[in-house]
């Protein structure tokens, strides 16, 4: 679970409905593992972003935050 395979995306629309959606996501970071990747989306998500970690190896959405809310 603590393997460097999870990409953190921060974009300024939700991802879910893509309401809002620019071409290029504000911030993008490669080979995390499960933890930092959390705390960096949890971050961007207290900064108002929509963040959502990704498992790199089949393009999973693991999780999702709303901005300046919780865990979706």
């Amino acid at each position: 679970m603590n393997e460097p395979i999870y990409q953190v995306v921060a974009t300024v629309h939700d991802p879910r409905t893509a309401e809002g959606m620019q071409e290029q996501p504000a911030y993008d970071v490669e080979k995390q593992d499960r933890t930092r990747a959390t705390g960096i989306a949890q971050k961007w998500a207290e900064d108002g972003y929509w963040a959502s970690i990704y498992d790199q190896k089949t393009a999973e959405c693991i999780v999702d935050f709303a901005p300046k809310g919780g865990r979706r």
